[in-house]
């Protein structure tokens, strides 16, 4: 478990963002961002596309690794530089262990508070939002649409990851987070997130 802050207040939050793909994480993350510029947010997918120009690579590509590096170089220099500080990590974590991983790293980086933010996204929206993205097509389209660099899914692909996500997520509580939000884009403003957590 982390360290709670003995003053009670929150000196160093790291928000955690957990939900399945195309569930509107970044969307509300960038909402909230600018709601309150003093949120610091720190996303694995912007890193890619800075240094790639897409999220979607080969999975042998160093892209990835060296996102990740840069990620948590960022979140090492805001908690040691920061005596206050409030971040939101939107980084993917699809299993129990993902989770418990990443708050034992951030515990040991100095977070006094590590919540988790789950999103609840109905799989109606997922879906829509799913193929919304850029470079994703389905399997029915790969003949006349194989020269564009996309990456190609079975049509049942967005339900049977949603489905899974969410079944590996059922102990969510358990992970060790100081607290876990549940929270569906299309309803919860990020006013009301940014003040569900005040510090003295």
């Amino acid at each position: 478990m982390v360290n709670s802050d003995p003053a009670g207040g929150v000196m160093k939050e790291v928000i955690l963002t957990v939900g399945p793909r195309a569930s509107g994480k970044s969307s509300f993350c960038e909402r909230v961002v600018a709601v309150d510029s003093d949120i610091v947010l720190i996303s694995r997918d912007n890193l890619i596309i800075e240094l790639c120009g897409k999220t979607d690579l080969d999975p042998y590509s160093d892209g990835h690794r060296n996102a990740l590096g840069m990620m948590w170089k960022m979140l090492e220099e805001n908690l040691r530089t920061n005596s206050r500080t409030r971040i939101i990590l939107d980084t993917w974590n699809g299993s129990s262990g993902d989770r418990t991983s990443i708050i034992s790293r951030l515990d040991k980086l100095g977070a006094s508070r590590i919540s988790a933010w789950y999103f609840t996204t109905s799989i109606e929206y997922v879906s829509e939002w799913f193929w919304q993205k850029p470079g994703i097509a389905k399997m029915s389209e790969m003949r006349t649409r194989q020269h564009e660099n996309l990456s190609f899914f079975r049509e049942d692909e967005v339900r049977r990851s949603y489905e899974l996500f969410h079944q590996l997520a059922k102990k969510i509580d358990r992970d060790g987070f100081h607290e876990v939000t549940r929270l569906d884009p299309l309803v919860d403003a990020p006013e009301t997130m940014i003040c569900s957590r005040t510090g003295p």
